[in-house]
């Protein structure tokens, strides 16, 4: 497991917020699908309305080409001007690294390994970044975190567990986003899918509902382009949903998903 920082910005960058609703701020996610184009990906992000004000952005499938050329988030993060912490879950090279910018400091930054799951093939190493963002809010603890796909929702829901935990441990408000993988299959050893539409969606509000946390994602809406699921999630603890969107980008199968929120 390795950790990159880069800093491209400032506490002094925070976005002024949303006018008539206080004081908030922004997460935004999208599993950007081992893109490697930064140009692409930044012209994109730069054109959509909501995006570049994020105050906080996670990334998941982010390419590293090797421990001596920095991750594409690295690179997205300087053009964007902001700051960034990367993950590996599987050394030096990775096509599947986890990122989170923001505009303001981060710090505390950890990595948590999930449960592994034998697949019987394509298996992967599963991790959970976490850090500490200061907001206009104050800290929030945020998390993001890639599952794997082939598992039914007891495994889902266990994989889940350690990002929940650095959520809930942190005293402010807690922030868990990413690409849950909640697909809309039922799996018979990991390996042959029946449809079972929305069924792992609505175990994983459920677990998040039990813990304190709440998403605007209450109505279904494609968040990847195959078959039309409902993949990334943005969930909350401490903090009011104000408003909510979901982007499609035409660089990535998935869409971007964005939540603005307040302090309760």
């Amino acid at each position: 497991l390795t950790v990159v920082f880069k800093y491209g910005g400032n506490s002094a960058d925070i976005e002024p917020p949303l006018q008539g609703h206080g004081l908030t701020v922004t997460i935004a996610s999208l599993n950007i699908a081992k893109v490697t184009d930064v140009a692409r990906i930044g012209s994109e992000i730069e054109a959509n309305p909501y995006l570049p004000e994020a105050d906080v952005l996670l990334l998941q499938e982010v390419v590293r080409a090797s421990e001596k050329h920095p991750s594409v988030a690295e690179l997205l993060a300087n053009r964007l001007q902001r700051n960034v912490v990367f993950a590996s879950p599987d050394g030096n090279t990775t096509f599947s690294g986890l990122a989170i910018l923001t505009p303001g400091p981060l710090r505390e930054s950890r990595v948590r390994p999930l449960k592994s799951n034998n697949l019987v093939f394509r298996t992967r190493t599963r991790v959970a970044l976490a850090a500490t963002a200061d907001t206009v809010l104050g800290p929030v603890r945020v998390v993001n975190a890639h599952l794997d796909t082939r598992v039914n929702p007891t495994a889902r829901v266990e994989q889940l567990g350690p990002a929940i935990e650095e959520a809930v441990s942190f005293s402010g408000p807690g922030v868990i986003g990413g690409d849950l993988n909640t697909n809309d299959m039922q799996w018979i050893s990991n390996v042959v899918p029946l449809p079972w539409p929305g069924w792992q969606a609505s175990k994983v509000r459920e677990l998040m509902t039990s813990k304190g946390f709440e998403t605007p994602f209450q109505t279904r809406r494609a968040t990847f382009d195959h078959l039309g699921m409902q993949l990334d999630w943005i969930f909350a603890n401490k903090l009011a949903p104000v408003r909510h969107g979901i982007e499609p980008m035409e660089f990535s199968d998935h869409h971007a998903i964005w939540a603005q929120f307040s302090s309760r």
